[in-house]
């Protein structure tokens, strides 16, 4: 009987270190997601990220942030930058860069876009 507990003990234990390095290789191999996002002063940003970090380029320029906890969407950090995208909105600032202002995933801009009453011609 002891036998087959302690079989039994190191079966689990040996399916919870593969379910476990599984789950880990999994999101070392998770490829970056690229979104494009239209702001609000009429420039644009490409952000991929990772499920540890991202990357915002903007202008000349490519900051690298890290994924911290947030209770406000998803959010992440850099000692001179912050990106909190918070479903298909995100905002950006950095130190050496103007305030963006609201920015909007380019598809759902261009939508929205698309729905404005066409203006009347003179």
């Amino acid at each position: 009987m002891t036998d087959s507990r302690i079989a039994l003990a190191a079966i689990a234990l040996a399916a919870a270190a593969l379910t476990a390095g599984a789950a880990q290789a999994a999101s070392v191999r998770a490829p970056a997601t690229e979104t494009r996002y239209q702001c609000d002063a009429a420039q644009h940003l490409v952000v991929r990220r990772t499920a540890d970090k991202a990357s915002v380029e903007f202008i000349d320029r490519t900051y690298t942030l890290q994924r911290k906890a947030s209770d406000l969407g998803v959010k992440y950090l850099a000692p001179k930058a912050a990106l909190i995208i918070d479903g298909r909105e995100a905002v950006f600032v950095a130190d050496d860069r103007l305030q963006l202002g609201r920015c909007i995933q380019a598809s759902q801009t261009a939508s929205a876009l698309s729905e404005r009453p066409p203006h009347d011609a003179e």
